[in-house]
C-alpha cells in the first residue's frame, strides 16, 4: 500500500505523448503530479524547468528514456531524488538545448530493460557504476515500460512499515 502525500514531477520520453495511463495511476496515488508535454527541442527548455523544480521541489522526478535524461540532470543541480527507466544517457538522437551537470550526484533508483535496443543498458549500466544511484536490470522489459513494472517501481520505492 502506498502513503498519498508526495508530489511527483514526470517526464515523458522523446516520441511519446503526454498523460495515458502511468499519469492516471501518478494522480491516483500522490497528491500532486505534473506530467507536462515535453518538446525537448525547445529553446530555454532546461533552464525554465529548472528553475520550476528549485521552485516547487517535487519531492520525486521521474522520467522515461529522453526524460530519464532530462530528469537525471535536473537532479544534479537539485538533489532531489529520482526514478529513472532507460535513461538516454547516450545514444540520443539530439543533445537538448542547455542541459549541463550540477553540483549534485542524483540519488534514486535506474530500471534498465535488458532487451532495449534503443539505449544499450550495458553501456547506461557502465556509465552509472560510480553513481549514488541504485540499479536494476529486468530481463523481460525492452525500451518501452510496461504499465506493471511502471507501478511496481513506484510503489517499492514508497513501502513503509505501518
Amino acid at each position: 500500500m502506498m502513503r498519498k502525500m508526495q508530489s511527483v514531477l514526470y517526464f515523458h520520453g522523446l516520441e511519446s505523448q503526454p498523460g495515458g495511463l502511468k499519469v492516471k495511476y501518478l494522480n491516483q496515488n500522490f497528491d500532486f503530479v505534473d506530467a507536462p508535454p515535453m518538446d525537448y527541442k525547445k529553446k530555454d527548455l532546461f533552464e525554465d524547468w529548472l528553475e520550476y523544480v528549485k521552485t516547487e521541489e517535487p519531492d520525486l522526478i521521474i522520467g522515461s528514456s529522453m526524460g530519464s535524461y532530462f530528469a537525471y540532470a535536473l537532479a544534479s543541480h537539485t538533489g532531489i531524488p529520482v526514478l529513472l527507466f532507460n535513461p538516454a544517457l547516450h545514444n540520443r538522437s539530439f543533445e537538448v538545448e542547455g542541459v549541463h551537470s550540477g553540483e549534485f550526484k542524483p540519488e534514486g533508483k535506474v530500471i534498465l530493460g535488458k532487451k532495449d535496443n534503443v539505449i544499450d543498458p550495458s553501456i547506461t549500466k557502465a556509465m552509472l557504476k560510480n553513481s549514488n544511484l541504485e540499479i536494476e536490470e529486468i530481463e523481460e522489459m525492452e525500451h518501452r515500460v510496461p504499465l506493471d513494472i511502471f507501478i511496481s517501481e513506484v510503489e517499492n520505492l514508497f513501502v513503509y512499515n505501518e
